[in-house]
């Protein structure tokens, strides 16, 4: 980012909710949401020194509770006020904050700045808090040279569409799955070389997500019925967990028919996987290959999170399924290895 000689950079710091905003009330003796951003900027007066920092309060949630429409206000956020800004820094809750970083990852295409989301497991007001060290962080990362949507929590620098919460107890909750963090937070911030370069087209917002999207567990028990139920409640879009490399069950209790009449009725169905590392082949197994010939959409080492996401983006871009196939299996922001 050009700065002018000795200018700070201007950041933007948009604010959520979540764990990271509690403060302690001295009236109640408890912990409670700030009032406002100004009064989360004077817990942490280290950051005007790293930046000149603008506050936005868009709203004050618990991230359990974040939609589509709250994803959209904070790519909103960001497009609208993009020229004025040389970074961006969005506080949020932890338990839903890899959904957001995914979806802001669609949303706003060929970034040339930082967009940082950060959050805590413990609230502010807490003895040993993680939320100082998060938040002060988070805004000498969006210092750096970072063009994408990243989440700093801990020690690590996530891409957006590779994060994946992994602990309710640890302070480092979040883990870069099927790749190493873009970056690391130690005495001072590494940033590693397979980060995105600034993109030298203008940037894009897409928002036009379809939320119409079904998250599939599989078990071995499941009834094959389900995919009746899904279509009833006029869901318009499966994403399937399957086991291992993409495996689904296909003798007794087959899903393969329910898929089927899903993609007859022009239904994308895509299949990722329950593990934490690795990724989707249906070419490896017979009951992989079965779901492929059927026309099911491998995910391959993406999050669940990102695929879910993701097939929101597609079906908002298109209603054709070789259109929607082709999104799927292009990588648009980092969240499929190129060799996959």
């Amino acid at each position: 980012m050009k700065l002018k000689k000795n200018a700070k950079p201007q950041i933007l710091l948009l604010t959520t909710g979540g764990t990271i905003t509690m403060v302690h009330d001295e009236k109640t003796n408890s912990l409670m949401p700030a009032k406002s951003s100004d009064e989360l900027i004077r817990h942490f007066p280290e950051v005007k020194k790293i930046a000149a920092i603008t506050k936005k309060e868009l709203f004050n949630i618990d991230s359990t509770n974040i939609q589509l429409n709250h994803w959209q206000k904070i790519a909103h956020a960001i497009y609208t006020n993009y020229a004025a800004y040389d970074a961006f820094v969005i506080t949020h809750g932890t338990d839903t904050l890899a959904y957001t970083a995914s979806a802001l990852s669609f949303m706003l295409q060929n970034l040339k700045k930082p967009v940082i989301l950060t959050g805590s497991q413990m609230p502010l007001g807490e003895i040993g808090s993680d939320a100082r060290n998060n938040f002060i962080n988070s805004f000498i990362a969006a210092t750096k040279d970072i063009n994408e949507v990243a989440i700093l929590f801990g020690e690590k620098i996530i891409r957006g569409t590779r994060a994946k919460k992994i602990s309710a107890f640890h302070l480092n909750a979040f883990e870069s799955v099927n790749e190493k963090p873009i970056g690391e937070v130690g005495l001072i911030i590494k940033l590693f070389d397979h980060r995105r370069a600034a993109c030298g087209k203008k940037l894009k917002a897409e928002y036009n997500f379809n939320k119409n999207v079904f998250l599939l567990k599989m078990f071995p028990t499941i009834s094959p019925r389900i995919f009746d139920k899904i279509i009833e409640m006029g869901y318009e879009g499966i994403v399937i967990e399957g086991f291992g490399a993409g495996n689904i069950p296909t003798n007794e209790n087959s899903i393969l028919p329910g898929i089927q009449r899903a993609i007859n009725k022009n239904i994308p169905v895509v299949i990722g996987t329950q593990c934490l590392l690795g990724e989707v082949d249906l070419s490896l197994y017979e009951v992989g290959m079965k779901a492929a010939a059927i026309g099911a959409i491998p995910a391959f080492d993406m999050t669940l999170e990102t695929t879910l996401c993701k097939l929101m983006y597609a079906m908002g871009k298109s209603s054709d399924l070789k259109t929607i196939n082709k999104i799927m299996k292009t990588d648009i922001c980092g969240e499929i290895k190129s060799n996959a």
